[in-house]
């Protein structure tokens, strides 16, 4: 084998050194270049997938929308070549068209004018229930074109109504001629008579003229006969009336002497006089007067108590308090010498005893006292006097033995009379105009008066009177009542 050379074989190994730091070197600069193109391929990239992003997404390829853009591009010769962008804009603008009906009209105009015939076709539909929603232009179309048909049907129906009435009308006319024609013939038929009737009017007239002139004659020489005659009447009248007048005199003195006579003897003699007296004392609010059967006393008849030693209260016209005893009673039980009788009123710190009074206005076992019941009343003491209540004080004084009479006169024996007429404070600006207070006025005034005029006249005649309150207390009825 020959010798290797030293020097041939470090002369190798320098030039595969160099090869190798050669290709090193070649190998770094295509890595460095290529890599900075990958990062400049990989931005032109990132920017055409942002901008491409911007136009569709990704996920909005798989739509059917886009897939039936597609389609279009590929069935469509019309659309080969197209764009889908250029696809959309030409539906865009046809769309456009339809709706405004001018060419190259902007999407937003379009749209605005839609939004503005959907509010006007609603303003158009607000008298019916129909409403079109927002931003339905087909809707507010289909609306607007059943409306219109409904209102054709309406104005058929009208035209063949209207149709009717014209038949009707030219009917209606040619009676009203014919009518009309037949009222002229017997307008001059009435003309003829009427003349003939004129002529023998004038010739009856100028009779009468005569006949006339006779009676006004004879009727002067009558009025003046009449006038005669009449003065001779009034002459009777005026000497009569004065006699009538000095008659009604005598007969107001008469009354007033019997009045007198009355007053003296029956109205203050029967209030003050006692119906009986408490003849004993029993238990649990019980006490028993000494009047029985066939005295005229029933059970519900109710009594006044008053002291043995002071008696019954005088009856005067201007004193207001009430005739309050010491205590009310109700009769229970009857029997035949007494009658059991219950408290239903007591006076605070009195003490009823045996001897005691007992007095009720209306009762007396001898004698009807005879009450003339005026005005409305308030028994319960609610506040409101009705004409309902009266009835109740009729029905007492008849239950209890008086007699309820319609007439004021010189045998009334008391007047009970309900409560005085309110006439309310008002001014002639208050009635002006206003009717309702107008006649509420009137009838107050007309129920004062009449009030008024019952109690003067009662007073002329010197007749008891007895207010609501004063009669119940004086026939032990005033607790009772309130119940």
């Amino acid at each position: 084998m020959a010798a290797v050379s030293q020097t041939g074989s470090r002369a190798g190994l320098i030039s595969a050194l160099v090869i190798f730091v050669v290709l090193f070197l070649v190998s770094t600069v295509l890595f460095f270049t290529t890599n900075a193109d990958n990062k400049v391929n990989e931005k032109r990239v990132s920017d055409l997938q942002a901008k491409y992003n911007q136009v569709i997404k990704q996920t909005e390829m798989t739509d059917a929308d886009f897939q039936a853009i597609k389609d279009l591009q590929t069935s469509d010769p019309a659309n080969r070549g197209r764009s889908a962008f250029d696809i959309l804009k030409s539906q865009r603008d046809d769309l456009a068209t339809k709706i405004t009906g001018q060419a190259n009209t902007p999407a937003g105009k379009a749209l605005e004018l839609a939004n503005s015939t959907v509010q006007s076709a609603n303003k158009t539909l607000e008298p019916a229930s129909t409403t079109v929603p927002a931003g339905s232009l087909n809707n507010a179309i289909m609306v607007l074109a059943a409306s219109i048909m409904e209102r054709q049907s309406q104005a058929d129906q009208l035209k063949a109504e209207m149709a009717k009435c014209a038949a009707d009308l030219k009917q209606q006319t040619a009676l009203y001629q014919k009518e009309l024609d037949a009222h002229r013939t017997a307008i001059e038929t009435a003309r003829t008579e009427t003349k003939t009737t004129q002529e023998d009017t004038t010739k009856y007239r100028a009779g009468k003229d005569e006949q006339l002139a006779g009676l006004e004659k004879s009727l002067a020489d009558t009025v003046e006969k009449d006038r005669k005659a009449l003065e001779d009447i009034n002459t009777q009248l005026t000497a009569a009336n004065g006699q009538i007048t000095d008659l009604k005199k005598k007969l107001e003195q008469a009354y007033l002497s019997m009045a007198r006579y009355k007053v003296s003897n029956t109205g203050e003699s029967a209030i003050r006089r006692a119906d009986g007296t408490i003849s004993q004392i029993g238990k649990s609010g019980v006490v028993y007067v000494g009047r029985g059967l066939g005295q005229q006393i029933s059970p519900g008849m109710t009594f006044e108590v008053y002291d043995k030693n002071e008696g019954i209260p005088r009856l005067s016209p201007n004193d207001e308090t009430l005739p309050a005893g010491k205590a009310s009673i109700e009769i229970t039980r009857v029997s035949p010498q007494s009658s059991e009788a219950r408290i239903i009123k007591q006076s605070a710190g009195s003490q009823i005893y045996v001897g005691d009074l007992i007095a009720n206005l209306v009762y007396d076992p001898n004698v009807k006292f005879r009450f003339k019941v005026f005005g409305e009343f308030d028994i319960d003491q609610d506040g409101k006097a009705t004409p309902q209540e009266a009835e109740v004080v009729k029905r007492l004084i008849a239950q209890w033995g008086g007699i309820v009479t319609d007439d004021l006169n010189i045998d009334t024996d008391f007047l009970v009379m309900g409560k005085e007429p309110v006439v309310p404070p008002t001014t002639k600006e208050d009635l002006a105009n206003d009717p309702i207070a107008q006649f509420q006025q009137q009838k107050a005034e007309e129920a004062r008066k009449a009030y008024d005029e019952v109690k003067n006249h009662a007073l002329e005649l010197h007749t008891p009177v007895l207010n609501q309150n004063r009669f119940l207390y004086f026939i032990g009825f005033f607790d009772q009542a309130r119940k």
